[in-house]
């Protein structure tokens, strides 16, 4: 996910998926498809087709089907999330998402609501490795698992596993000691995403078998089951940090982070006891990409760039796979 280009892809296709670009920018549009078509690294081959229109985009979903749709949320003739609405009535399991130049925050009730997952964000200059990446993770959820996908020739890998709450407190004393040694500012904001990353992972995804939760947050817990323990792994490339947390419990879903997301950016949780964890990794993270696997396992991948990307306009990108 850097922002040098990568060289361009040659190798032979198995598959072809296709793509629907909506954009009314015509430069916007040429220059996503352009690295698409070019620059994309995958086992698979892009078609990718323009729209300008709401109105235009919704007569080639009835023409054609489409793998993915990526809109812009603000068009001449309607807004992206009614776009989003009509693919999924016209094509049912076309996978969908934003892409704007604004915050994820102006945006979050409605994409609760409409149950979008992803929304990108036009950064300047545009990430278009990032961008890249968000395709493959929609095509290809399963496959969005795993730090090293997100660094590119890492100069540091190491992982870290919990097996007890003590764990907690040292696996978070040895990212600090990880972000303190590269000289990161924003070190306290840091140290307290991964007290709260840490700390949902091993309180929030055991769970008994009425779906309560197995231990109260705060409890001592001598020991985690094999099946409850955490994996943190993290590590650095050129351009930025890496830090991926694990649980094998799998338990969280993509409606439930919004849920609480919204709550959280609405202001409607002033009362509430759990669920600000969520919004703190989203906000004091540059980047934040999570995978959801039902039953099997929930991984929050942060990413913080030393330099270069901006700390603004914050995307969402949750993959969700069966």
């Amino acid at each position: 996910m850097n922002s040098m280009l990568a060289e361009p892809m040659d190798s032979k296709i198995a598959k072809t998926y296709r793509l629907l670009m909506v954009d009314d920018d015509s430069t916007i549009r040429d220059n996503l498809k352009e690295y698409l078509l070019n620059y994309h690294q995958a086992d698979y081959q892009l078609e990718v087709e323009e729209a300008s229109t709401a109105d235009a985009a919704i007569e080639l979903l009835k023409e054609h089907p489409y793998d993915l749709i990526i809109t812009d949320i603000n068009l001449p003739d309607q807004d992206g999330f009614y776009i989003l609405q009509e693919a999924a009535h016209i094509q049912p399991g076309i996978k969908r998402a934003l892409i704007t130049a604004y915050d994820l925050d102006s945006y979050i009730e409605m994409a609760k609501t409409e149950k979008v997952y992803n929304i990108i964000v036009k950064t300047a200059p545009f990430n278009f490795p990032e961008f890249s990446a968000v395709v493959d993770n929609l095509l290809l959820p399963e496959q969005a698992f795993g730090l090293e996908k997100y660094l590119d020739n890492p100069s540091l890998f190491k992982q870290i596993e919990i097996h007890s709450s003590h764990g907690i407190m040292a696996a978070q004393a040895e990212l600090q000691q990880f972000f303190e040694s590269h000289q990161v500012p924003e070190i306290d904001a840091l140290a307290v995403v991964m007290v709260e990353a840490i700390t949902n992972a091993v309180y929030h995804s055991a769970k008994l078998p009425d779906g309560s939760l197995r231990y109260e947050k705060g409890e001592v817990i001598e020991a985690l089951t094999s099946e409850e323990t955490v994996s943190i792994t993290y590590g650095r490339d050129d351009e930025k940090l890496g830090v991926s947390i694990c649980d094998k419990g799998g338990t969280m879903t993509a409606d439930e982070i919004l849920f609480w997301l919204e709550r959280n950016i609405s202001g409607k949780s002033l009362m509430d006891t759990h669920g600000r964890g969520i919004y703190l990794i989203h906000r004091l993270t540059d980047r934040v990409i999570i995978n959801l696997a039902k039953n099997k396992r929930t991984e929050f991948i942060l990413l913080h760039y030393l330099e270069g990307t901006p700390h603004e306009n914050k995307p969402l990108y949750i993959n969700e796979t069966a």
